[in-house]
């Protein structure tokens, strides 16, 4: 029922290109097992269309503070 609720992760990659979005911050992923699938595979998939469709992304690790306008790291931490 995920598709009726809620967008799936190459849905918000599309949505921030339509949107013409200078940086796109995936949120709700990685805190909680809430789904069927591993936990990181959200954001892969994110990562994964963002290259696809040129998309910036930031991923900061939970709880690291992002200030808006200053440089971002493209550490993929989810990848151990």
């Amino acid at each position: 029922m995920w598709p009726l609720i809620h967008m799936m992760p190459e849905e918000t990659v599309q949505a921030a290109v339509d949107l013409k979005a200078k940086l796109l911050l995936p949120v709700h992923w990685g805190k909680f097992v809430l789904a069927m699938h591993e936990w990181n595979e959200p954001v892969q998939r994110v990562m994964d269309k963002a290259r696809e469709l040129n998309m910036p992304v930031v991923t900061p690790q939970i709880g690291e503070p992002i200030i808006l306008g200053a440089g971002h790291s493209t550490l993929e931490w989810w990848n151990f």
